[in-house]
């Protein structure tokens, strides 16, 4: 379930002068995205939904689109899809991202993070196993 574009997280600590801070899911996708998208072995955030069975990769643009965040209690639960690296471990790979994203968010916004959940939507091999490959086909 997506928030709408419009709510906000209000941020309000007792000992800090009155006023208030909103915090749009879009900065809180954005860290999402920039936070998982370096992670060793991520090959890129993917669209939700599968397409013939198969993942698609998101491009920079659009990447916001493989992010969903759930607001309760001013807390947060991140949903983010992705495609991995094919050949890796995809239990690490997932508590990296799950750990990236976590401390990210609450470094960088103060907001408690409940609960990060990682959606593989696919396993791809890497750029430099695709460049090998299409170099031994034009031989």
């Amino acid at each position: 379930m997506h928030t709408p574009k419009t709510s906000a997280i209000h941020l309000e600590h007792g000992s800090r002068p009155p006023g208030k801070i909103e915090v749009l899911p879009n900065a809180i996708h954005t860290i999402t995205v920039q936070a998982t998208s370096e992670c060793y072995g991520v090959l890129g955030i993917a669209a939700p939904r599968l397409r013939g069975g198969e993942a698609v990769l998101l491009t920079g643009e659009q990447s916001n689109q493989g992010v969903r965040v759930h607001i309760i209690d001013d807390q947060l639960i991140i949903d983010v899809y992705v495609v991995l690296e094919y050949g890796l471990r995809i239990s690490e790979i997932a508590h990296n991202i799950m750990s990236s994203v976590k401390f990210s968010i609450e470094r960088m916004l103060g907001i408690p993070v409940v609960q990060v959940n990682v959606n593989v939507q696919g396993l791809m091999h890497g750029p430099v196993a695709q460049g090998k490959s299409e170099a031994k086909n034009q031989r």
